[in-house]
């Protein structure tokens, strides 16, 4: 059985196989920011079919001191880099602003990443338009944070279509805790893409798409990976243990570093007129 995974750059042709016809790899290095950055763009249905991943394009950004520690020299570096490619994913037409929306259970340490982003992100939408011009032409930001559900008895994509359908945002952000096969990804990693998400899919309960397809505007989707498939991280062991993830024994710590990481970038990237240190004063 394949190990599951959210993350593209994973797939064994990326890793290791023969890169398929229709699939673009690149790579590059930081050193400023201390970060290796890979980008895959899917073009075709047969290199979709055989990646296992829709069409779009995929950024993964990994740390190489194994950390998004949020004391390190290089964070704020780090958040400008992803706010960069995250830039590179937003429609041309922000007129409408962004809906954010930050997924998972914030009661359950390592599905906690999307919450906690939600909380930091600069939410705009209520304030009037000649006023968010004054303090520097902010744009328009809604957040919520849909919870789960098991909380809700609502999927959260009904929620954020809801949502979307009202206020008929240019774009929808979510941020996800994500599933990897390689444990040194685990906390070291930022995916990003252009083509939605469906929650818990790394972890085999797949919930409703978050998608351009079923909301109707571009969905870009952000996130860290927080738990390991165990039979790619153990060849032998109990077979009572088939089917379980594992996760670091400082989780609390990852989540924290990786969602500030996560909300200072998508907040610089929509509101690109304000330095990293103007937005960690106004959320606090």
């Amino acid at each position: 059985m394949s190990a599951r995974t959210d993350l593209a750059s994973e797939s064994q042709y990326i890793t290791g196989g023969e890169t398929p016809k229709g699939v673009d790899v690149k790579e590059e290095r930081s050193d400023a920011a201390r970060l290796s950055i890979t980008r895959i763009e899917i073009k075709t249905d047969e290199a979709s079919r055989r990646i296992g991943r829709p069409k779009g394009r995929y950024m993964t950004l990994r740390a190489s001191d194994s950390s998004f520690e949020a004391e390190a020299d290089c964070f704020n570096e780090r958040a400008a880099l992803l706010a960069r490619e995250i830039a590179a994913l937003l429609p041309a037409d922000m007129s409408r602003g962004a809906l954010f929306a930050g997924l998972g259970n914030r009661q359950i340490t390592p599905d906690s990443v999307g919450p906690l982003a939600a909380d930091r992100i600069l939410a705009t939408r209520h304030i009037e338009s000649h006023i968010l011009k004054e303090l520097g032409e902010l744009a328009k930001m809604s957040v919520i944070s849909p919870g789960v559900l098991a909380q809700t008895g609502l999927e959260s994509a009904e929620i954020i279509k809801m949502i979307a359908q009202s206020i008929d945002p240019s774009v929808i952000i979510v941020c996800d805790a994500f599933a990897c096969s390689d444990p040194e990804n685990l906390g070291t990693t930022v995916q990003l893409c252009d083509t939605g998400i469906s929650p818990g899919s790394g972890v085999g309960n797949s919930r409703a798409e978050i998608s351009l397809r079923t909301m109707g505007v571009p969905c870009i989707a952000a996130g860290i990976p927080t738990v390991a498939d165990i039979d790619a991280v153990a060849e032998k062991h109990d077979a009572a243990l088939d089917g379980m993830v594992i996760t670091p024994g400082r989780i609390d710590t990852i989540v924290k570093h990786g969602s500030m990481l996560i909300s200072l970038a998508v907040n610089m990237a929509v509101h690109s007129s304000l330095t990293a240190e103007e937005i960690n004063a106004l959320v606090g």
